[in-house]
């Protein structure tokens, strides 16, 4: 990787920001205008740069006439002095999504698909369809605003490679990761792993090596960071969302568009946990599960505990010795009236 100070083109390494499962995000400025700036995205593997400069050759001049508040067209692509690819994008401040989503509540999480998916619904208005997701060029401002840098769209007819880079290949389908082309069901398929991603922080282990394609995490993307979040779902929502995630990950059937997958997403927000069914009545409700919570203190009360055997007969004595001597003093008391 390039060190501060270091050429990509005509870029000049300025700082070094963050990794992600592509490569390494720097800060660059323009060495003919040195208030010009950006972030230089220098991809891990030689092997993207068929993917990252024909896409560049062929479809930049078209994702700079799509203008969206959260999308950032590329601005230069080329090889590091050491043969790796690069793609310059436009400055901004935040870090990639997945090093930070994880501290956000979970419908938080949820709902930065559904802002995705409205960049989406944008793009396909002006001819631009989902051609790879790669998760490292995701960012979140420090105002909590999602936006998507570099690659990720491509024209309806472009003539660039199908190649994806390696970064994006476990959230693609088979048939794309074989060299088809995009699709809506292989846009849908991608959206709906990426919210799992968003809600598990990574994939299921067992697709990890699907395929024959190593998947390699997305560095911050931990999963341990989302566990408070998911022990705080009552046991109807969680059982909701585990549906939910198997529909939109495993079986690429359930959602056909992308347009279904945000609509079952934001019932879940929004429509949680699900209310009971019509004519079920007060004793449906009554047995609906109730959230999991905590062990009580081992020294709180509960009726509803079972005596120990020592206990039981601690009890029957105490009682016994309880009437004898309630015997006693009536016999004592009718002595002395005697």
């Amino acid at each position: 990787m390039p060190a501060v100070g270091e050429r990509l083109g005509v870029w000049r390494v300025s700082a070094v920001l963050f990794e992600c499962a592509s490569g390494v995000w720097f800060r660059v400025e323009h060495g003919k205008a040195a208030a010009q700036t950006g972030l230089a995205l220098v991809y891990r593997h030689e092997s993207d740069a068929q993917a990252v400069l024909m896409r560049f050759a062929e479809d930049s001049e078209s994702l700079s006439r799509f203008r969206h508040p959260a999308f950032g067209a590329p601005l230069d692509s080329g090889l590091s002095p050491t043969g790796l690819p690069y793609l310059v994008v436009p400055a901004m401040e935040g870090a990639p999504l997945l090093r930070v989503a994880m501290a956000l509540p979970l419908k938080r999480r949820m709902q930065l698909l559904l802002d995705l998916i409205d960049v989406l619904d944008a793009a396909h208005v002006h001819g631009l369809v989902l051609h790879e997701l790669d998760p490292g060029t995701l960012w979140l401002s420090p105002a909590q605003q999602l936006h998507w840098l570099g690659q990720g769209l491509a024209p309806r007819d472009s003539q660039a490679p199908a190649a994806l880079v390696r970064a994006a290949e476990p959230l693609a389908n088979a048939r794309q990761r074989a060299g088809g082309r995009p699709d809506a069901n292989s846009e849908t398929h991608a959206l709906g792993r990426l919210l799992g991603m968003l809600v598990n922080g990574r994939l299921p282990r067992r697709d990890a090596t699907e395929d024959g394609f190593e998947e390699e995490p997305e560095p911050g993307a931990t999963p341990v960071a989302s566990l408070q979040s998911w022990m705080s779902l009552t046991a109807a929502q969680r059982e909701s969302l585990d549906q939910l995630l198997d529909r939109a990950m495993m079986d690429g059937r359930s959602f056909t568009d992308r347009q279904l997958l945000a609509q079952a997403v934001r019932d879940w927000i929004e429509v949680e946990p699900a209310a009971p069914r019509a004519g079920s009545g007060p004793a449906a409700s009554a047995s609906a599960p109730m959230p999991l919570l905590p062990l009580p203190p081992p020294l709180e009360a509960d009726d509803e505990r079972p005596a120990s055997p020592g206990a039981s007969w601690a009890e029957r004595l105490a009682g016994l010795a309880f009437v004898l001597a309630l015997a006693a003093i009536v016999a004592w008391l009718l002595l002395r009236g005697a």
